[in-house]
C-alpha cells in the first residue's frame, strides 16, 4: 500500500486526456509501445529472450513509439522514415557540412561551434537535412520527448518489477 502511494507521487504528469502536452506524448506513446511489445513477447520463442534480434526488436519498437507519438515534429518523420526502411539497423547518421549558418563564425571559436553543430546533426533523426535554424528549433522538442520516454520506461518497469 505504501509503495503504491509513493509511486503515485512520483508520477509527473497527469495521464487525464488534452491536461498537459507531456500527459499527451505519455498517453501517445504508452498506447504504441504497449500493444507492440506484447506483440513481440507473445510471438518469441523462450529461448530468444536474450537473444540480439530480440534486442533489437525490442528497441525498434522503443524508437517506433517515440517516432508515432511525436509526428507533428521533424526529427520524428525521419526517424519513423528510418524505421520503417531499414527496420533492424542501428541508426548511424552520416555528416554532412551544414550549408546555411545564421552568425559569423571566425578562428578557433568558430571551427569549435562549427564542430558541435555536426555533433548535433548526427544526433537529430534527419538532422543530416536539416539546416542550423531547423535543427536549433527541432532539438528542443526531441529532447523533451527523449526524457518523457525515459520516464514512460522506467514507469513500465517499475510497474512490472511491483
Amino acid at each position: 500500500m505504501d509503495r503504491q502511494i509513493i509511486n503515485k507521487r512520483k508520477r509527473v504528469f497527469s495521464l487525464q486526456e488534452k491536461k498537459n502536452p507531456k500527459a499527451v506524448f505519455a498517453r501517445r506513446y504508452v498506447s504504441h509501445l504497449v500493444p507492440a511489445l506484447s506483440k513481440i513477447n507473445m510471438n518469441k520463442p523462450s529461448s530468444q529472450i536474450n537473444s540480439k534480434s530480440f534486442e533489437q526488436a525490442v528497441k525498434h519498437e522503443v524508437d517506433m513509439a517515440l517516432a508515432l507519438s511525436a509526428q507533428e515534429f521533424t526529427w520524428s518523420r525521419f526517424l519513423q522514415n528510418k524505421l520503417l526502411s531499414s527496420p533492424q539497423e542501428d541508426p548511424s547518421y552520416s555528416s554532412k557540412i551544414l550549408e546555411t549558418s545564421s552568425c559569423k563564425q571566425d578562428g578557433k571559436e568558430g571551427a569549435e561551434i562549427k564542430k558541435k553543430l555536426k555533433e548535433l546533426q548526427k544526433l537529430v533523426p534527419g538532422g543530416e537535412e536539416m539546416n542550423m535554424e531547423e535543427i536549433l528549433s527541432e532539438i528542443g522538442s526531441y529532447i523533451v520527448c527523449l526524457e518523457l520516454q525515459m520516464i514512460v520506461l522506467k514507469s513500465l518497469v517499475q510497474d512490472n518489477i511491483s
